[in-house]
């Protein structure tokens, strides 16, 4: 969980908000070429969701580059991240919306699991699920040879089965979010105390631990496989997106509209964000909510990453400076 790509100049990701205010003249950065600005799938995923493109240009602007994960065959991290060649931000966006042209919102009915953990009022969605897996898995084995996909569907078929029993088992009864954190132990001041601490995660674990039985801590927050669950490939990045979760799920800094259709995918790819910034030297965000999670998981995993949050106000300059130490300090003032 500490590995990071190592570049000629120190690699900051920003998120998206950061490339607007940049785009938009909002805010200023004194000279940027010092640094090597970064983004990734996640960033071009949301301007196609939300359909803006102010983005685009704060990468154009700052000559960010695409940080990406290596893909073998199968669709499965081979474990090497690497930093791709300068190409146009739209130019790239445009290829992005080509390789998932077909594809756009492909697996959106499983995110109603996650907003019933939430407390969603969605047992009418949550209950279409199951069928909704065989049509999808159905659709993209299309140009599957006939064996291979007769397979496939028998698969799905049993896991949509699996489904459909947990679903009329342990989702029926809708349980708001707060009853769900009362049960693991956790009060509102507990989980606020837990935000302050030096390692929110080690806190937040020592209260709720009595309550959780049959897993570790670190396999409570995704950072290790749990026995018996199969088919979910553990990167470094794709484990810090589930911790980034489940400490919404507790309480700890949580996004506002967890139980809401139209916020979770945004709150899913702040995750995701903090993943792939797990890599880099910085990861620069005006969003404290954001950060506050971040920070949490890089310190228990021991990560390098400098988390940098300003608080945002137009008409900013922000000046960042370098510090050499055990590991590269990246720091930053403001000014107007």
């Amino acid at each position: 969980m500490k590995s990071f790509i190592k570049c000629g100049l120190p690699t900051i990701y920003a998120d998206m908000n950061l490339y607007r205010y940049i785009a938009c003249g909002d805010i200023s950065i004194e000279k940027p070429e010092r640094f090597l600005w970064l983004y990734s799938y996640v960033h071009l995923d949301e301007v196609r969701r939300n359909g803006n493109m102010d983005a685009l240009e704060g990468m154009r602007l700052l000559g960010a580059v695409e940080i990406s994960d290596i893909l073998n065959a199968h669709f499965q991290s081979v474990g090497n991240i690497v930093v791709k060649s300068y190409i146009d931000p739209y130019e790239r966006y445009q290829q992005h919306l080509e390789a998932v042209s077909g594809y756009e919102g492909h697996g959106d009915f499983m995110v109603e699991h996650l907003l019933r953990s939430f407390g969603a009022d969605n047992f009418k969605e949550l209950s279409k699920t199951p069928e909704q897996l065989c049509e999808e898995i159905d659709r993209i084995t299309s140009i599957v040879d006939d064996e291979e996909r007769e397979n496939l569907l028998k698969r799905a078929k049993e896991v949509s089965l699996k489904m459909k029993k947990s679903i009329d088992t342990h989702l029926k009864e809708r349980r708001p979010i707060d009853q769900t954190r009362l049960a693991m132990g956790l009060t509102s001041e507990d989980r606020k105390n837990a935000e302050t601490s030096h390692s929110p995660i080690d806190e937040i674990w020592g209260i709720m631990a009595p309550s959780v039985k049959g897993v570790t801590k670190n396999q409570f927050f995704g950072f290790e496989p749990i026995p018996g669950i199969e088919g979910v490939q553990h990167t470094q990045h794709g484990s810090i997106a589930g911790a980034h979760i489940i400490l919404n799920m507790l309480g700890v800094s949580p996004d506002k509209g967890l139980a809401k259709r139209d916020k979770i995918k945004n709150i899913m790819s702040d995750g995701q964000h903090v993943g792939m910034a797990s890599y880099c030297n910085a990861l620069l965000s005006a969003d404290k909510r954001f950060c506050d999670k971040a920070r949490a998981i890089y310190t228990y995993i021991g990560n390098i990453t400098n988390i940098l949050h300003f608080n945002y106000q137009k008409g900013f300059v922000l000046n960042l400076g370098i510090e050499e130490r055990k590991a590269l300090i990246i720091y930053f003032t403001t000014s107007l």
